[in-house]
């Protein structure tokens, strides 16, 4: 009798158990095991991603494979739309072709207007992240909720230190209407401006838009190791347009004109054998490869990273005035730039940065590039070009360009909290 007590008291705890898994905040992580150097296999899911399928763009069929992520909230709530330039949300677009409203109202609409006093825009859910590295694994959690005060909102966070609920990041590479930056179809990516000439062109637009900040980038670069289960985007997502530099400023240096993926979906890319066209993740064209996206809110100064995650207290500088020392870089002997493919990264809440060793490989440990200057604060910039072949990706961040610095190949994005 006592036996059955036992057993019976068990099963209820067991039923107890479940109840409360079921009302509990989900929570999606995975871990990356520092010292395993297969892009895929380095990469473990942890909580409630344990089980669950990869997401990968299948080439073959030319269609995204969304696997177990398709109905997860911030897939399912991201949505292409035109924002105003006052900040409000004027309309949605059809997720699968931006020519036509969410709606289906037979209204034309404006992602080609250049008169239109806003922009297209990808909205990005409400997103609270826990970042940290210990005994060997890096740490990346995600939650809807803030699940206990180590989840942070940072590409959510307003200046006054209030929570968005969505955050909007171009649909388009930044292009240029009357020294205004703008997300619009058909406008060529902007190039040959410095940084400081690129927030003015922001918020030309208004005060809260930005050129596209750190904490949104990394969030977005963290979602899709997460969805992929995969260090290496490229084979995950697809090439982007990573060749095709031609010496012509008539040609626009080999670049795609924005909007090229507008009826393409969500999630879209070409395979390892087409490097010239661009790739879209979370309504997002050129996310890596065409040009270098110029941040706000991260320098590497003098051979350390900063970082400033939020536009509070007196917004985003480019001298790393008032940002949080998050590692130090990558040593160098010699006074000059340098580069390598990453391998040794830091992980804290302030994001994953490349320091130590720079000698892994395009299919190994971080699989993306990085280029450095011990000697400068530069003003971060990410993506890479299309010159870059395979060391573009969402991680490749070059820190060897200061804020005066101005190229063919460097421009900027907008970001609006």
């Amino acid at each position: 009798m006592a036996d059955k007590i036992f057993i019976a008291t068990l099963e209820n705890q067991e039923k107890i158990l479940d109840e409360l898994r079921g009302q509990r905040p989900k929570r999606y992580g995975y871990r990356v095991k520092i010292s395993e150097p297969d892009t895929s296999a380095r990469v473990e899911y942890i909580y409630d991603a344990v089980g669950m399928t990869p997401a990968f763009m299948d080439f073959a069929a030319g269609a995204f494979n969304y696997g177990s992520w398709r109905n997860v909230w911030f897939v399912r709530d991201n949505y292409p739309c035109m924002v105003r330039a006052d900040g409000t949300e004027d309309y949605r677009l059809d997720p699968n072709n931006y020519n036509a409203r969410a709606d289906g109202s037979t209204a034309a609409t404006d992602i080609s207007n250049t008169a239109y006093n806003g922009n297209v825009m990808a909205a990005i859910p409400l997103v609270w992240v826990k970042r940290y590295q210990e005994d060997g694994y890096q740490y990346v959690i995600f939650c809807e909720t803030q699940y206990d005060e180590g989840y942070k909102a940072y590409a959510h966070t307003r200046a006054d230190g209030t929570i968005a609920k969505v955050a909007y990041h171009a649909a388009f590479k930044g292009g240029l209407v009357s020294d205004k930056l703008r997300s619009l179809k058909d406008l060529w990516p902007e190039n040959n401006t410095n940084a400081q000439q690129e927030m003015d062109y922001a918020k030309a637009n208004g005060a809260n838009w930005c050129i596209r900040t750190w904490s949104l980038h990394e969030l977005i670069s963290d979602l899709l190791t997460l969805i992929s289960k995969n260090m290496n985007a490229q084979a995950a997502f697809g090439s982007g347009c990573i060749t095709g530099y031609v010496d012509d400023a008539s040609k626009h240096y080999g670049m795609t004109q924005c909007g090229s993926l507008c009826e393409k979906g969500q999630f879209f890319g070409y395979g390892p054998a087409d490097t010239t066209h661009q790739v879209k993740v979370f309504h997002i064209e050129g996310f890596w490869g065409e040009r270098w996206d110029r941040l706000a809110g991260l320098v590497y100064d003098m051979g350390e990273w900063k970082a400033k995650m939020t536009a509070e207290g007196g917004g985003y500088n480019f001298t790393g005035a008032g940002y949080t020392a998050a590692c130090a870089g990558v040593p160098h002997a010699v006074a000059e730039s340098f580069g390598g493919w990453q391998r040794d990264t830091y992980q804290s809440e302030l994001g994953r940065l490349p320091t130590g060793q720079v000698t892994g490989s395009e299919t190994t440990f971080e699989s993306d590039f990085t280029w450095l200057n011990n000697t400068i604060c530069g003003v971060v910039l990410a993506g890479a070009d299309c010159g870059n072949g395979w060391g573009c990706g969402p991680r490749y961040l070059n820190g060897d360009y200061a804020a005066g610095a101005a190229w063919w190949s460097v421009g900027a994005s907008l970001s609006l909290v």
